[in-house]
């Protein structure tokens, strides 16, 4: 087990350090002798943010920060198994009393996110938001934007509606370019929020990063309560459950950032803290493709390709064209008959026809009419008892996965 104790008091989170924790220091710039994340965020938050946060909406993203740090700083493969770690987190906030009724919940949910094994506690110390006039404002909701196709159409869909979006990114390294340039083209550059994490620590760092979507909705948080409290997290039906394309990849390859019962179980933990917002997402019985499809604005055909939807690319300074994001953004654009120019490293994909990604997409589409779609979208995750709601969820894993089986037939195979 390792212990962590994250604190935005430094004499405190050193501290903990030298009893034989690891300390991090939120909202400090970190060094390899004490791990620090979140430096640059009440800055940011005083700049771009229209209103103050609450301070229970500051006290989770203390926690979000915690977080994402311990899944940054602690290495996988120093475990047992190579993948399952056992986190014994501590973290300051400013109210502890209805964190500390809902840890259990928030170990739980935490575990089907990152697949470890969590103890959370609190404890009073935390640091409170950064205190700043009101801004004069006419946005009504709050919309989560990655910089990837889903988040765009889910912007573009919301003008169209006749709604006013603030946006909210997180902007990871190489993520930031897209997400700017995209809030500008849909004339909502100066309605945006903008944060950077600035996770530092001894190298190396854990690649895996399954906790990074609770920083999205931790700022998402930071907006939502002073706009009305829906916070929307556009994501199509097929990524949001993610079936495993083959049974070796439920684990370390089957990511759950947007799974429905993430979302549920976290919206439960937030509506029982107070902290009073609703998250939506409008697509969740949507493919990709047909999000693409009915997105109405003329704009989306321009700029679609210019979005980054990819999970493996970033060294590339492009799509990596044959990652599993990869493959369903690909098939999305044929659904949707729209040209696809965006820039693939492996745009040819016949010549990767035993990549892994590939080959495991290319085996699951073989047996796609031969195995059960329940027990199949169920792999991945619960899913809800009612029977309707349930169906629904089946059956846009079905329609999505045909989405990419009627791309991959038109592969050249050798």
């Amino acid at each position: 087990m390792t212990r962590i104790f994250a604190s935005p008091d430094l004499e405190h989170a050193e501290a903990a350090q030298a009893k034989g924790c690891l300390g991090l220091a939120l909202y400090h710039v970190g060094h390899p002798e004490l791990a620090g994340i979140g430096h640059t965020l009440p800055r940011e938050v005083k700049n771009k943010l229209p209103q103050p946060p609450s301070m229970r909406a500051w006290d989770f993203l203390s926690i979000a920060l915690a977080v994402y740090g311990a899944d940054r700083f602690i290495l996988r493969n120093t475990s047992p198994d190579g993948w399952t770690r056992i986190i014994a987190l501590e973290v300051e906030v400013v109210e502890p009393d209805p964190w500390s009724a809902q840890a259990d919940q928030l170990a739980n949910v935490l575990r089907f996110l990152s697949g470890d094994i969590w103890y959370i506690s609190f404890r009073a110390g935390g640091q409170g938001p950064p205190n700043f006039q009101s801004r004069l404002t006419d946005r009504d909701c709050t919309c989560l934007f990655s910089g990837g196709l889903d988040s765009l159409i889910g912007a573009i869909d919301l003008i169209t509606a006749g709604r006013r979006p603030f946006l909210v990114s997180q902007a990871f390294p190489k993520e930031g370019p897209y997400q700017r340039y995209l809030a500008d083209r849909i004339e909502l550059g100066q309605h945006r929020f903008e944060g950077r994490v600035t996770e530092r620590s001894a190298s190396p760092y854990e690649p895996s990063s399954r906790t990074r979507s609770l920083l999205f909705f931790a700022y998402g948080a930071l907006a939502a309560a002073g706009l009305g409290s829906e916070l929307f997290v556009p994501e199509n039906g097929l990524i949001s459950i993610n079936p495993p394309l083959t049974r070796r990849r439920i684990g370390s390859l089957s990511t759950r950032t947007t799974h429905p019962h993430f979302i549920g179980s976290l919206q439960a933990i937030l509506d029982r803290v107070g902290l009073g917002i609703t998250m939506i997402n409008p697509y969740t019985n949507m493919t990709k493709g047909e999000m693409l499809r009915q997105c109405t604005d003329p704009i989306i055909a321009q700029i679609a390709a210019t979005s980054y939807s990819c999970g493996k690319g970033k060294r590339l300074n492009r799509h990596c064209g044959k990652c599993v994001p990869c493959l369903i953004r690909r098939a999305a654009f044929l659904k949707a008959g729209i040209a696809d120019t965006t820039r693939y490293a492996a745009d040819d994909l016949s010549l990767y026809a035993t990549n892994d990604d590939v080959y495991s997409a290319r085996l699951a589409m073989a047996e796609l009419n031969h195995r059960d779609m329940d027990r199949w979208a169920a792999e991945a995750g619960p899913l809800p008892i009612d029977p309707a709601s349930r169906a629904a969820h089946v059956d846009v894993v079905r329609r999505g996965l045909e989405e990419l089986r009627s791309f991959l037939d038109i592969v050249n195979w050798p």
